[in-house]
């Protein structure tokens, strides 16, 4: 009776470990090989002797600075002659040193399928390995870039906005964190937590791993309310899901990188937003333009018909159209009421907080922000400092030119890039 008590015992506590050592250690024999893009230069290398001697010779010493120096990220390069190689490899840190090198030897091996390419790139959940004939180290953003997202829809009522702001404050610290790096776990109400991780290369300024941050949390954000997502580029991944794929003691407490304060004046600013783009122009701004303009309709900032406009033909013009032109021309602190004493609020802020607004009129509905991400955005100082422009919308009449945005797409399925490296 006793030998079969310690056999359940056993039993018990083996199935414990087996569905538990994640909460403890994190990844533990689990390299998380799972591919999510691929790419081979369509170029071949000039010297194929000198070229297959500079791989075979990189991929060693990354392995060995990987094992041997306990790194997560490594850069390495070979010159034979004229033929020039440099590799970068890097694994999440939250994988073990095994669970790193794990990575490494399968990305080692199906990289090689690129044969002669002189250049390649696979990126796995786990990591991601890079070859090229020209120094690449501080790229982050490259075509090939993209996102993949789960197939499960979460039900739970806020699920959406905690998964926006958990990646947007990822967005907001990864670059200000030492080697770029960030873990966290935000609890949803009325629901389980959500995991997420943030990453650049190391070799990439904080200028340009906060760009990254930006596009791949624009591409990540279509994935929610799905459970599961992931946005990748050449210098950065970002990664969340339901499901924990590290352990709780990896979790990097960023709210030291998060500005949460904020004067009056900028809780105004957030009330105005958060009731919508006209009711911001209201609280912020006196229109001092519109006071000397004799044909501007003040009913437009409350969302009337173009016929209600009033006033000669040759001066009315809509508040909105306005703000856009002044915008194009760098100009738009003139929406500021001239009494209002420069001294009491940073210029490029307001700037900032009037292309918030802005963001808000695009054409195109998915380029606007969420009103939750709206508030996240002015609550977050660092991340103002970097705001993606907004592009003006159709429904805006000007002779200006337009600013370029940027388009991405979304695919569940491994990718293929064509990565277009030197002759």
């Amino acid at each position: 009776m006793m030998v079969q008590h310690n056999k359940l015992v056993a039993l018990i506590w083996i199935w414990w470990c087996t569905n538990n050592i994640v909460d403890v250690y994190g990844a533990v024999g689990n390299p998380q090989t799972h591919l999510l893009v691929k790419g081979c230069s369509p170029f071949n290398a000039s010297n194929l002797r000198s070229f297959f001697a500079n791989i075979d010779e990189l991929f060693s010493s990354l392995k060995t600075q990987i094992s041997n120096e306990n790194k997560h990220f490594a850069v390495e390069d070979k010159a034979r002659g004229e033929v020039l190689t440099y590799a970068m490899f890097q694994c999440r840190n939250y994988l073990s040193n095994s669970d790193c090198l794990a990575c490494f030897d399968t990305a080692t091996t199906q990289i090689r399928n690129c044969s002669t390419a002189n250049g390649a790139r696979f990126i796995y959940d786990g990591c991601f390995l890079r070859y090229e004939s020209e120094s690449f180290y501080d790229q982050t953003n490259e075509p090939g870039g993209g996102v993949s997202c789960g197939k499960t829809s979460s039900t739970i009522t806020g699920f959406r906005v905690a998964g926006q702001q958990a990646l947007m404050e990822l967005q907001t610290a990864t670059p200000q964190i030492k080697d770029f790096y960030a873990a966290t776990k935000t609890q949803v109400v009325g629901g389980g937590p959500i995991y997420a991780v943030a990453q650049c290369v190391e070799t990439a300024t904080a200028t340009k791993c906060l760009d990254c941050m930006q596009l791949g949390y624009t591409k990540l954000k279509s994935c929610l309310p799905n459970t599961q997502g992931r946005a990748y580029d050449a210098g950065c991944f970002i990664r969340y899901s339901t499901t924990p794929f590290f352990a709780d003691s990896q979790i990097i407490d960023i709210t030291p990188f998060l500005d949460q304060g904020g004067t009056n004046k900028k809780r105004a600013i957030i009330g105005g937003l958060v009731g919508g783009v006209v009711a911001l122009f209201l609280v912020l701004f006196a229109w001092r333009w519109s006071r000397k303009s004799k044909g501007v309709s003040r009913e437009i900032i409350s969302g009337k018909k173009s016929t209600d406009v009033t006033g000669d033909e040759d001066d009315r013009e809509y508040l909105l159209q306005r703000a856009w032109k002044l915008y194009e021309r760098d100009s738009h602190l003139e929406l500021l009421e001239e009494a209002i004493d420069p001294n009491e609020y940073d210029a490029e802020e307001v700037k900032k907080i009037i292309e918030i607004a802005l963001m808000c009129t695009q054409a195109l509905a998915a380029t606007r922000p969420t009103m939750s991400e709206v508030v996240i955005l002015l609550k977050s100082k660092s991340l103002v400092e970097h705001l993606r422009l907004p592009t003006m919308p159709v429904v805006v009449g000007t002779d200006l030119m337009t600013r370029e945005g940027n388009s991405t797409s979304s695919s569940n399925a491994t990718a293929s890039i064509s990565i277009a490296s030197a002759r």
